[in-house]
């Protein structure tokens, strides 16, 4: 009996979705260097002639699975507005666009947690990092293209928000996400209003300004 189109698709996403389980769980026992297709294919439970269907080699699957979450991420970051994320963090609630990208971090918790352990790929840190870097880049410079009315200059604003960031993103996940997507994007927008030295103690820095 011939499968209907529908059929092969949820074949397919079932195979994929085996794929991607088994190499995480992989990567998180013994590093992601070395992971053969046989090693995959073993752990999903299919044989190799599925595999080749889908993918090249592990590399390719490595590959397109950060492509296909770095554009979900993307398109979050790509919508975020600095100004409503400024008038939104003097609620003390979280801001809209912060809650987005920690719901979508948190639906890709797998992913994310092992990509950025010590056993997994460091270039997923980098690519976060860039991700950022580029997309803040623009939007502040449409935001307050006066640079000169700036406390510090945008290079050095990007690289304390964009690694504060993933600091942040890495210590929830690492430490089990005991925090939901709304709490952790408090904490957030927290920091965003008051900076390090307010969140510590409100008279260790200036009133956040209104």
């Amino acid at each position: 009996m011939t499968e209907t189109p529908k059929q092969e698709d949820r074949r397919t996403l079932r195979t994929k979705k085996l794929l991607r389980r088994a190499l995480l769980e992989i990567i998180e026992e013994k590093g992601v260097e070395g992971i053969t297709v046989r090693d995959l294919t073993d752990r999903a439970e299919i044989n190799r002639g599925t595999f080749y269907l889908h993918y090249q080699d592990v590399p390719n699957l490595l590959d397109k699975l950060q492509e296909e979450i770095f554009a979900g991420l993307a398109e979050i970051i790509h919508e975020m507005d600095i100004a409503k994320l400024l008038s939104e963090s003097t609620n003390d609630k979280p801001a809209s666009s912060l809650l987005q990208i920690f719901e979508y971090l948190d639906r890709h918790a797998d992913y994310f947690r092992v990509m950025l352990s010590p056993k997994g790929d460091i270039s997923i840190a980098i690519r976060f990092k860039n991700e950022m870097t580029r997309r803040m880049y623009d939007k502040l410079t449409t935001f307050q293209p006066q640079e000169e009315l700036m406390l510090v200059s945008r290079e050095w604003l990007i690289a304390y928000v964009s690694s504060a960031t993933l600091g942040v993103i890495q210590h929830w996940l690492s430490t089990g996400r005991k925090l939901s997507p709304y709490e952790i994007a408090h904490v957030m927008t927290r920091l965003a209003r008051n900076g390090p030295l307010r969140s510590v103690h409100p008279r260790l820095g200036p009133p956040p300004i209104p």
